[in-house]
């Protein structure tokens, strides 16, 4: 799978970077070879510590250097 190198994206911790789900989720709601319930098919995630734009304070934060 070719994975991006966008800012802040990792491989999905779930599906490994396949893109489909290898075991059901939540009861069988989310059935094995479905897509991924965490990235749906993208294969990637937000890494939690940035916006995707490599900006620190996570997504649509408010942090910054004058919040105290």
């Amino acid at each position: 799978m070719n994975i991006s190198n966008k800012a802040g994206a990792l491989q999905c911790t779930q599906c490994k970077g396949s893109g489909v789900n290898s075991v059901d989720h939540f009861n069988g709601q989310l059935k094995a070879g479905g897509l991924c319930w965490l990235c749906r098919g993208k294969l990637e995630i937000l890494c939690g510590s940035c916006n995707g734009a490599g900006f620190l304070g996570g997504f649509l934060s408010t942090f910054d250097s004058t919040a105290e």
